[in-house]
């Protein structure tokens, strides 16, 4: 006799579970371990699975004597339907309104949908409908990347009518944002504890990851997740909070509220260790890591401490499966032919000083510049100080623009992609094939120093081998002439002046013999140049001929001025 009492859980994540209780039976103990969601309870030898897998459970104990008692009405799945009072500002794709209904039923779980196909904007819509729905009071998001917030702030804006807020941010008296000290982000949290009606933070609060380093923070956030401040957590890059022993990891864990979704593109079976902060997270693995190393890890090596090999996979992923939504673009037949994305990052500390200082020696010679010429060339130093630094001072290297270049391509090779890197120099090319070369990734070249012969063997090489996964290039070399279907990622690094060269260059992944969805990537520093012409140019219809070539072509000192802020 088996019994079965249907009860509030103890353990895992859903609101009720199944205890199973029997005399024991080794066969029945292997069945229980091979569950994808369980947890074991020595003390009182009971194990304890989602109310949710009744049936499961009843199927894979058919041969055994039930007794099921309890609260059965929790066993049954209920309908799911759109909240009175909610409406999408952004249409969402058929797989966008799948994964909306999915995050409206289930309170924890793992978004994996592969990079381009709207993580994003499917969590926003989830979020502002459980807002309405059950009155939440805040939903935070959390950054794998650091460099990531300002983009939640721009989709924020795009797909909903909610505001958001970046914890710790001031306003300066110039108008821009900065994001302020540990102790602006502590004052903002015990703000939203004692926030009234009259006076609150908008609903979505954004920060990094590396925020939770710090144990005031992590345990304010644990305080406001108990008093139900905070209802909802998206938690992005999520692959990137993959050690559990590190303080940040530590303090993330403790973000405990009523519902949580993980998201990353990249996939992770390859190594199960990477899993294990993210089920730990969601409330799906009770065990600590050395438990979880231990069950699925072979260790051998110097004294035993190296992992070998894995077991126990065909559990993990039984386990993963059952919590994981995730589509391939492939998979997806309601994409646009081409998905452009703006990628917003904040300029590294020594970069922004770097930045500032280059922008004031302009400025201060504005009056000698010669406008009857060519400006533009006065503001090259400028936009590849926001590029690589590296170039204007051998003693700054830093680059969040290098940094989130190298995350996509990541992400793309990890995903079985190819991509194109591009940018207007081939002084910063060189340095994203030496930053993504050192990385050991498949990485070839096209610039001007290469005669047209040898480019087209790189082409070939890109295009029918996996000897070349990621193809760099100037837009001036590469942007024009060559088929490079095999790239379904483009990444520009910097635009060109003119929207022309830049679609000319996207059209060398998106012509004939195309097969897939293009995701377009425009990385830019915030508060700089890179915004400015990206608005005047790629924004501003009346004004996209303002620039050709690389050149003004209309009242130039307005459009100068307008560029360097």
């Amino acid at each position: 006799m088996i019994t079965i009492d249907i009860d509030k859980s103890n353990k895992l994540s859903e609101e009720f579970s199944c205890f199973v209780s029997f005399k024991y039976n080794p066969v029945i103990v292997q069945i229980m371990r091979e569950l994808p969601q369980k947890s074991y309870n020595p003390e009182n030898r009971q194990w304890e699975v989602p109310a949710s897998k009744l049936e499961m459970l009843k199927d894979k104990l058919k041969r055994y004597e039930l007794n099921i008692t309890g609260n059965l009405d929790a066993c049954v799945e209920k309908e799911v339907k759109i909240p009175d009072g909610f409406s999408f500002k952004t249409k969402p794709f058929k797989h966008q309104m799948e994964a909306f209904m999915y995050g409206l039923k289930y309170n924890k779980w793992f978004l994996g949908d592969e990079m381009g196909l709207g993580k994003t904007k499917q969590s926003l819509d989830i979020a502002v409908a459980r807002k309405i729905q059950y009155g939440y009071k805040h939903c935070l998001i959390v950054c794998g990347v650091n460099t990531l917030k300002w983009n939640w702030v721009n989709e924020i804006k795009t797909h909903t009518n909610e505001n958001s807020w970046i914890l710790g941010q001031k306003k300066l008296k110039n108008g821009t944002v900065k994001i302020g000290s540990t102790k602006d982000k502590l004052e903002d949290l015990l703000f939203i504890e004692k926030e009234t009606l009259d006076e609150t933070l908008p609903y979505f609060i954004i920060t990094n990851v590396e925020s939770f380093r710090d144990k005031k923070i992590a345990e304010e956030i644990k305080i406001l997740c108990e008093k139900e401040k905070i209802n909802m957590c998206i938690a992005d890059e999520m692959h990137k909070m993959k050690n559990p022993q590190a303080d940040q990891t530590k303090g993330f864990l403790k973000c405990n509220c009523k519902c949580k979704i993980a998201m990353t593109g990249t996939p992770l079976m390859n190594n199960p260790l990477d899993l294990y902060v993210i089920l730990k997270w969601l409330g799906y693995e009770t065990h600590s890591s050395y438990s979880f190393k231990k069950y699925y890890c072979i260790m051998g090596g110097f004294g035993g401490y190296e992992v070998i090999g894995y077991k126990n996979m065909e559990q993990l992923t039984a386990q993963i499966q059952d919590i994981m939504l995730r589509r391939k673009k492939e998979d997806v037949f309601d994409l646009p032919e081409k998905t452009y994305i703006d990628d917003i990052v904040d300029m590294l500390p020594k970069q922004a000083i770097l930045y500032k200082e280059v922008e004031s020696n302009i400025k201060a010679n504005i009056d000698i510049i010669d406008f009857t010429g060519d400006p533009l060339s006065q503001l090259i130093r400028l936009r590849q100080a926001t590029g690589y630094p590296g170039i204007l001072s051998s003693g700054i290297q830093d680059s969040a623009k290098l940094e989130r270049m190298k995350d996509i391509v990541e992400e793309t090779i990890l995903n079985g992609k190819k991509c194109l890197v591009f940018s207007n120099w081939t002084q910063m090319t060189d340095a994203i094939y030496d930053i993504l070369d050192s990385s050991k990734f498949k990485v070839a070249q096209i610039t001007g120093n290469i005669p047209d012969n040898q480019r087209q063997y790189i082409v070939d090489r890109f295009q029918n081998t996996d000897e070349i996964t990621v193809l760099i290039g100037t837009i001036g070399a590469m942007g024009t002439g060559l088929t490079l279907t095999a790239g379904t990622v483009v990444i520009f690094v910097d635009e060109p002046w003119n929207k022309a060269l830049f679609e000319q260059a996207v059209d060398r992944a998106h012509r004939v013999g195309t097969t897939e969805n293009i995701t377009i990537y425009s990385i830019m520093c915030k508060n700089t140049i890179d915004e400015r012409i990206h608005d005047l140019i790629y924004k501003k219809g009346a004004m996209s001929e303002a620039i050709i070539d690389g050149h003004i072509v209309g009242n130039k000192t307005e459009i100068f001025n307008y560029l360097l802020g």
